[in-house]
This record gives C-alpha cells, sequence and structure tokens, in this order.
C-alpha cells in the first residue's frame, strides 16, 4: 500500500506529502494573521476607552 499518492493537477504530478505540506504552511499562516488582527483590533478597542 502506497501513502504517498499524487494527483494530477494539470501537466503537473503532485505528491500526496507536498498537498499536507501546504495545507499546514497555509492554515498556519491563516491562524497567524487571524491571531495578530485579533490582538491589533482588541488594542485599537482599549486605547478608544480611555
Amino acid at each position: 500500500m502506497d501513502i504517498f499518492l499524487s494527483f494530477q493537477l494539470g501537466e503537473v504530478e503532485v505528491s500526496n506529502l507536498t498537498i499536507i505540506v501546504l495545507l499546514f504552511f497555509s492554515s498556519f499562516t491563516f491562524l497567524a494573521v487571524g491571531i495578530s488582527s485579533y490582538k491589533l483590533y482588541k488594542s485599537l478597542i482599549n486605547e478608544e476607552e480611555k
């Protein structure tokens, strides 16, 4: 049984491991931007209350 299957995306053949790594990095980036935006918004709200 081969775990590392490959997907055909047009003329490019992409392995399963590559897709998993890309999903990990994109979800990590999405989470980091979300946390950063939340902290920025929270600091702006706290500054207006003072």
